[in-house]
């Protein structure tokens, strides 16, 4: 994958009416500026690569970021928030002509139990429990399964915990180096909803 592509993709992106309709049929905690950045990310697969997110809710993150772009696609929830159900993403997702492997259960079990075996992350996106110590454990847990280079991206970075996170996990993991920042709605963005952080892997 090439990464330094990132921002040449995202900046082709942002504005297009796409991600806006897909907030419109599948509400998500997203605004389309999201939405854009994973589809970014997402168009950087190569052959053999997949996206792996954790927290796909009613499927809007993963729907986007599939449009126009090929690849394996996975979701991993557990279905504990809100509304959401798998039969809800399951629907949203043939809706819009998605595929994706979903796995149900809570992410760092699934994480730990070698159901990803057999893949390389190209994108790990992480939205799922947001505690300081959840979020580190969440980004360690995708390390094995990382392709040579690769993207991770963690949402709601406005949040305390989230940032803090982020900020420590970057000078204790070489392989990392921050490419994208985002400030969010707290911080006067409210067009990219919480905060985004992209990371490199190498």
């Amino acid at each position: 994958m090439n990464v330094e592509l990132f921002d040449e993709r995202l900046t082709e992106r942002l504005g297009d009416p796409r991600f806006d309709e897909v907030l419109d049929a599948v509400p998500g905690l997203a605004c389309a500026n999201n939405l854009a950045l994973l589809n970014a990310a997402a168009s950087l697969l190569e052959p053999g690569e997949s996206y792996v997110e954790v927290g796909s809710y009613r499927g809007t993150s993963l729907i986007a970021a599939q449009l126009g772009n090929e690849g394996d696609f996975v979701g991993i929830d557990n279905f504990s928030m809100g509304d959401g159900s798998r039969e809800q993403l399951e629907r949203n997702l043939e809706r819009f002509g998605a595929r994706a492997s979903i796995l149900e259960g809570d992410a760092f079990d699934v994480l730990r139990s070698g159901a990803l075996e057999g893949r390389r992350i190209g994108v790990s996106y992480y939205d799922g429990p947001h505690g300081y110590e959840e979020q580190l454990e969440g980004m360690r847990l995708a390390e094995p399964y990382l392709a040579d280079t690769a993207l991770v991206i963690v949402d709601d970075t406005d949040w305390e915990q989230v940032e803090r996170a982020v900020n420590d996990y970057l000078p204790r993991q070489p392989r990392v180096r921050e490419l994208y920042r985002v400030e969010g709605k707290d911080r006067g963005r409210p067009e990219w909803w919480e905060g985004m952080v992209v990371l490199a892997w190498s």
